[in-house]
């Protein structure tokens, strides 16, 4: 069987034994990764802007992190952290108290993004014996039941599932594109009219006293790579110790340097009471967290909350590993050159009317056209060029650059120019 029938083989088997609930991106068969690059079965070579959606942040196989976890399961792969210590949990627990916002010392690790938000929904209700969650719009927090209620990036997330968790409630995000005001408005209009209506809703829909938390992505990963001002996030913060309910950040895509600091909270100088991480904390591996201070975190009474898996000793090895690579290449700072280069590089279609908006926070650099048809095609185009990408945003109208914070500048340079080459192909032409 030659390479092409062992792409095209893998499909066809994989089609018959999984299902068809989870999406596709692409059907491309991966045999292996190194850096930034992807080599399928059909022998293509292929550049990977995407990290497995933000988590290979050091790149595919990084021989330092390779050697942790071969070592790591070589001395022991699972005994649950319930029932045993050992070195790679503690150790990685450690190492994430020196990185977080200051006082947020204690850590519970769970295997993902979802779990972790399933964890800090638990912690906020039990540790101030209020119910509601206050959420909002276009955010993405995960596809289990209580992560999926507050989950509103897309409808489809929801479609069919009947009443989830109660007592959440959706307040509007302040994202300029999608905001309510009439044109023309900034960013500062958009976060005061948006911060308004959530003043409208503990006034109207739910008393501030029976709010446990509220929870936000500082800046919207699946609905679209869009940062809230400063100014609101910092309002946040003072109307959640206004009315004693926890500010939650999830920090799940934006964390471990991906922003140009550790967490976004940083960028935003604001300590928030827990934040929820995972992607690439694990460096490629299952690993989630819910962080806090370690006040609040022995208010959570010991069995209510627990994982056979979380914090496995392979995943956490690896996490620590890749943390350290983090650090020691300065890829926390490399970020903000990083995304300053894509923003560079994208300038060619900043003329085109179907490019609404380029946007940028740290590494996390959005290209927002007005229909997910065109930013579809642009992406097929830079695929059928060797260069992987994915879209996110409520419609899938937005193009996510997500490379490893390790990536060399000119494949950098030459990925980017291979997108702008793709999405030209598709734009021209196309009507206004």
């Amino acid at each position: 069987m030659d390479r092409v029938d062992a792409m095209s083989d893998l499909e066809t088997r994989a089609r018959k034994v999984l299902p068809p609930v989870l999406g596709h991106y692409t059907w491309l068969s991966i045999e292996r990764g190194q850096g930034s690059w992807l080599h399928t079965t059909g022998g293509r070579r292929i550049l990977d802007l995407t990290c497995g959606i933000a988590v290979t942040v050091v790149g595919h196989a990084h021989p330092r992190v390779v050697k942790a976890v071969t070592e790591q399961a070589a001395r022991l792969m699972h005994i649950s952290a319930g029932v045993a210590k050992y070195e790679s949990n503690v150790a990685l627990a450690e190492a994430l108290a020196t990185i977080t916002p200051s006082g947020l010392d204690t850590v519970f690790f769970g295997n993902s993004g979802a779990e972790a938000v399933e964890g800090a929904i638990k912690l906020s209700r039990q540790t101030t014996g209020r119910e509601a969650i206050i959420a909002f719009r276009g955010g993405f927090h995960g596809r289990t039941v209580g992560a999926a209620t507050l989950t509103t990036s897309k409808a489809q997330y929801r479609r069919g599932y009947g009443a989830l968790l109660p007592e959440v409630y959706i307040a509007p995000y302040p994202y300029l594109l999608a905001c309510a005001l009439p044109d023309p408005h900034d960013g500062e209009a958009c976060a005061s009219h948006c911060f308004a209506e959530l003043e409208a809703m503990l006034e109207h829909e739910v008393p501030p006293e029976h709010v446990a938390a509220i929870v936000i992505e500082p800046v919207l990963g699946e609905g679209g790579y869009a940062a809230a001002p400063a100014s609101f996030i910092q309002r946040l913060r003072e109307l959640a110790t206004k009315i004693g309910a926890l500010l939650i950040f999830d920090e799940v895509q934006t964390g471990m340097g991906r922003t140009g600091a550790w967490f976004a909270a940083q960028r935003f100088g604001v300590v928030p009471d827990v934040i929820t991480a995972a992607k690439a904390l694990g460096g490629g591996l299952p690993l989630g967290a819910v962080i806090a201070t370690r006040e609040r975190m022995e208010r959570w009474r010991t069995g209510t909350h627990g994982s056979t898996f979380g914090g496995n000793p392979v995943s956490c090895a690896a996490g620590l590993a890749t943390l350290e690579v983090i650090r020691d290449e300065g890829l926390v700072e490399r970020a903000e050159t990083l995304g300053n280069l894509m923003v560079e590089e994208l300038a060619p279609l900043r003329s085109h009317p179907r490019l609404r908006e380029i946007r940028q926070f740290g590494a996390m650099v959005a290209a927002e056209f007005d229909n997910k048809t065109v930013a579809k095609a642009a992406i097929g185009a830079a695929l059928e060029r060797d260069v992987l990408l994915i879209t996110c945003g409520f419609h899938d109208q937005v193009v996510r650059f997500i490379p490893a914070l390790n990536i060399k500048e000119d494949d950098l340079r030459k990925g980017m120019r291979v997108f702008v080459e793709a999405a030209r192909s598709i734009l021209v032409g196309a009507p206004a």
